[in-house]
């Protein structure tokens, strides 16, 4: 029986494959070739984890006390309106030792004013984060048609007034400092008597 050329070449070639093993493919790790590469010269994969990361990385307060409203983590937060007025009246009670530190230190009187203003105003406003949301809209309101402000008169606003009255620029950073230490009577007088808990 005849070949033809390229039927000798077809089983040649066919007779070749079959002699030589092929790799074979596979899905499992062991297949994969093995490279070595230095550590340094490979970035490491970050790894996922569901858990926080270990404490001891955090930076720490540097006083080791977190605030929140301007009250110490772990204090009484007030709930009722009374509570939340004698709060009040207690940061203002603070506003004269800060003032005469303030001076000890030689501060301008207009640097001191401003320092109780803010101290003033800070108060207010965290007081009312602790009232009822009806509470809190009702203040504003007045705030609102006394001052023109959601939040009370603004400092530039109280040395305005204090010197269309007829003050001085320094008699009026001495009124901003006394004012802001007394409370109004008129609101302590509604919050006096123990409420129900907001």
């Amino acid at each position: 029986m005849k070949l033809n050329r390229s039927s000798s070449v077809r089983s040649t070639q066919s007779d070749s494959a079959l002699s030589t093993p092929q790799p074979r493919r596979s899905n499992s790790m062991d297949s994969k070739p093995q490279t070595t590469t230095s550590p340094a010269s490979t970035p490491a994969k970050p790894t996922r984890s569901n858990s926080a990361p270990p404490t001891a990385n955090r930076p720490r307060n540097p006083e080791g006390a977190a605030r929140v409203n301007s009250t110490e983590v772990g204090a009484k937060k007030p709930t009722t309106n009374s509570e939340i007025r004698a709060w009040y009246k207690q940061q203002v009670a603070g506003i004269p030792a800060n003032d005469a530190k303030l001076a000890a230190q030689g501060a301008s009187l207009e640097d001191r004013a401003k320092a109780a203003h803010a101290i003033r105003h800070q108060a207010r406003v965290d007081a009312r984060q602790f009232m009822g949301t009806f509470e809190s809209a009702l203040l504003k309101a007045r705030d609102f048609f006394k001052y023109g402000r959601l939040d009370g008169p603004s400092f530039d606003q109280l040395v305005g007034e204090a010197k269309k009255s007829g003050l001085s620029e320094a008699q009026a950073y001495d009124k901003i400092i006394n004012s802001s230490q007394r409370t109004n009577q008129a609101v302590d007088n509604i919050y006096a008597k123990p409420q129900a808990k907001l």
